[in-house]
């Protein structure tokens, strides 16, 4: 009797632009032949996540990712609001369906979960069927830049928030094998910087917050993959994809020994 494979789950943690290099460490993956059963993602991982389980080829993704322009990231930012966020979300949610189209999640070439937070209890929430367009629009929307997403009877921000490397969400969905995928493993913007301006003390602060989040949430994984992607503001390094990526599979080439092992 042929013994069964063991199934793998692909946890995408958040992290803003950093996030490039998952498109880097699914591509080691597919040149590997490492299938992946299950993904789970989290803001920026669950962009990356839901439309590879969407189109099954990260070649796509990467083509999307290199021809994005700072033409649509104004495009997508201008959506002003000014209540509760500075912008609609509405603009990229709709940027996102012009790619992926109208597609429900329980209709994926892979399995496929988001998470977001509910400002209301505080819990993670976790979209596994409907508008994989509105689940990643909700994922992935950052406090005070994005307005929260209303959903049944959930208020919903960034995912990162509560879970920013969803490796217990991957694990729910069957997976024998979690690799997660960590962006968050520095928190320091510029370590040798002595003094601090207010938006730097904010950003450090928060950072601060996600690294020891992401460091509890990886403990569960059987892979962990930390790519070495400093902290970004993402407006002024959106021509930086080529190396963020590549950055993801310098990472990923390190595991796949590992990995192999394990399979």
């Amino acid at each position: 009797m042929k013994k069964q494979r063991k199934k793998i789950g692909l946890a995408l943690g958040s992290g803003g632009l950093r996030g490039l290099a998952h498109i880097g460490v699914i591509k080691v993956l597919e040149r590997n032949n490492i299938p992946i059963d299950f993904i789970a993602g989290t803001s920026i991982g669950a962009i990356v996540g839901g439309i590879y389980a969407q189109r099954g080829n990260i070649a796509d993704i990467e083509k999307l990712a290199q021809r994005f322009s700072y033409r649509d990231l104004i495009n997508i930012f201008f959506d002003p609001k000014l209540h509760l966020g500075l912008v609609k979300g509405q603009k990229a949610q709709k940027f996102l369906e012009n790619f992926i189209g109208d597609i429900k999640i329980e209709d994926l070439r892979i399995p496929f979960r988001a998470v977001a937070t509910d400002l209301y209890t505080g819990e993670v929430v976790t979209f596994d069927k409907g508008k994989l367009s509105l689940a990643i629009r909700a994922s992935s929307g950052m406090p005070f830049v994005f307005e929260p997403v209303k959903y049944n009877n959930y208020y919903l921000v960034d995912g990162g928030v509560s879970q920013p490397v969803p490796v217990k969400t991957a694990r729910k969905m069957g997976a024998d094998i979690v690799i997660a995928v960590n962006l968050d493993t520095t928190f320091f913007s510029s370590p040798s910087q002595k003094r601090f301006t207010i938006v730097g003390l904010l950003r450090n602060s928060v950072n601060l917050l996600r690294y020891h989040l992401a460091k509890e949430n990886v403990k569960e994984a059987d892979i962990i993959i930390n790519p070495d992607v400093p902290d970004i503001i993402w407006w002024t390094r959106l021509n930086k994809g080529k190396k963020i990526i590549a950055t993801g599979e310098e990472a990923a080439e390190k595991v796949i020994p590992l990995l192999k092992k394990m399979l």
